[in-house]
């Protein structure tokens, strides 16, 4: 069996079928049964002389036998023909192959050593998921995240960052775009949505392989034993980590400048697997001690940096990189030269959507196959309607009285500061609920730098206008005294 497993595992690597392997372990048996049939011919025939019988030998010439020869080494295949010209018959099959799979071994060692080198010289980022000719130029902001994701020599590392901003603001497409700029030692990984799923996530960013027959020992040991490997972790983020760091301090040494490591999509971790966040963001901050690598924290506004701020490792973070909507100007060119609409509908859409890049892009794409624009804002005025009614529905008096007033408090403010939210509901598990409700369905958004809260978007203060505004259900008694 444990031929089969080292022909089946050579396969891959010189092409061999399953008949080839069939005929070569048949072969090695029969080899074998001659050896011991002939000594049982040889006990036979001294048998027989002593019983006085005599035995005609067959006799072949050297000729035919040379012919016998090559009519079988020409049935070879090109493996059985090179073992056997070059390798001596005496040679027992089971330590031949042993050790083409050990060269194998040491073949996946240096590729995969390669590769990850290569990787960390040129840089991993996963290209636009639209057409580069649709990318805005946003000066600012691309600089700022280019001077944080380029690397620097060592004496300059000082913190690792944590950049934010609003579902839809283009935090991806930005980060991606001062990756690609930055080029080498930049290793961007998405985070997936199944944080089961990381480790394979966090190996293909570095092109790290998790073949178990990398190491000698452990190849030897799943093909003979058939032990699991790595105790059934085969997709560990700690042994991509643990390689990352590795390859990071040959890159320090070799370029004289320390990589960056950007982790985008956070929120996926920070709400499925808490303890995998905190540990990535310890590394991070070991990571700045020891000035081996820069970390990048890519997450929208809410739960992820929150959680990254209430431990101590955040006392090593720079502060945080909010990424903001479109400016209106922006938002104009983006439409009218990216997307080639006409100046009064980018307007329509500007004051629907506001500066909010990744529902701009959505509204041009079903522009672009057909729709109008105002089944297209009916949609999704009525969207925000329902998930403002859900939370009605679920709500007391007491509470939908809190929730009127908040809207309407936001229809005269830019936001409102948690002094403002206290005095409108004096009871915390009230005031807590209410505005967890609306942050999750997305209505309301809090800011990074006052804490305070504004609307998720402009459609949301649109869509407050048009359905409640006008029914006049607002019940503003507790805030009749405030100045708006």
């Amino acid at each position: 069996m444990f031929l089969r497993h080292v022909l089946l595992n050579v396969k891959s690597t010189v092409r061999l079928s399953p008949q080839t392997i069939d005929r070569l372990i048949h072969r090695s048996l029969a080899s074998h049964a001659k050896n011991s049939s002939s000594q049982k011919v040889s006990l036979e025939d001294k048998n027989s002389e002593t019983d006085g019988k005599t035995v005609q030998p067959i006799i072949e010439t050297k000729g035919v036998r040379k012919e016998r020869e090559k009519a079988d080494f020409e049935r070879l295949s090109v493996v059985e023909r090179i073992t056997k010209k070059y390798l001596p018959s005496h040679i027992n099959s089971i330590v031949i192959f042993a050790i083409v799979g050990i060269g194998y071994v040491i073949y996946e060692q240096v590729k995969n050593d390669f590769e990850i080198k290569y990787t960390f010289r040129f840089g991993s980022c996963p290209n636009f998921k639209f057409p580069e000719d649709q990318l805005l130029e946003r000066k600012e902001l691309l600089d700022t995240l280019t001077s944080i994701v380029t690397p620097v020599p060592d004496k300059l590392v000082s913190s690792y960052y944590i950049v934010v901003g609003d579902h839809g603001t283009g935090k991806t497409t930005l980060i991606r775009q001062a990756a690609r700029k930055a080029g080498g030692g930049v290793i961007y990984v998405d985070v997936p949505s199944n944080v089961e799923k990381f480790g394979a996530s966090f190996a293909r960013a570095i092109r790290f392989n998790f073949k178990e027959h990398l190491r000698l020992s452990t190849w030897i040991e799943s093909k003979m034993f058939g032990s699991p490997p790595d105790e059934g972790k085969e997709a560990s983020w700690e042994r991509v980590l643990m390689s990352f760091r590795k390859y990071a301090h040959h890159y320090r040494k070799k370029h004289g400048r320390v990589p960056v490591l950007i982790f985008d999509n956070c929120d996926s971790l920070a709400k499925k697997d808490q303890k995998m966040l905190e540990a990535l963001q310890d590394s991070a901050k070991i990571a700045i001690d020891d000035s081996q690598w820069i970390t990048v924290f890519v997450a929208s506004i809410g739960e992820t940096p929150e959680q990254m701020e209430g431990r101590s490792s955040i006392t090593r973070a720079s502060s945080f990189i909010q990424i903001t909507d479109l400016s209106e100007e922006e938002a104009m060119t983006y439409l009218t030269e990216k997307r080639n609409l006409s100046k009064d509908l980018a307007h329509d859409m500007y004051a629907l959507y506001g500066g909010r890049l990744k529902s701009l892009q959505k509204a041009a794409t079903k522009i672009d196959h057909g729709l109008s624009f105002s089944n297209i804002r009916t949609a999704n005025l009525n969207d925000i309607r329902r998930r403002l009614e859900k939370i009605r529905c679920r709500a007391t008096t007491q509470e939908e009285v809190f929730i009127f007033n908040i809207l309407c408090g936001l229809l005269h403010k830019s936001e409102l500061t948690v002094d403002e939210l206290i005095h409108m509901e004096e009871d915390v598990s009230i005031r807590q609920k209410v505005l967890e409700e609306l942050c999750h369905e997305t209505i309301l958004t809090r800011t990074v730098s006052s804490g305070a809260y504004i609307f998720h978007g402009q459609s949301a203060k649109v869509c407050v206008e048009e359905f409640y505004k006008e029914k006049k259900c607002f019940r503003c008694k507790s805030i009749k005294d405030m100045l708006f």
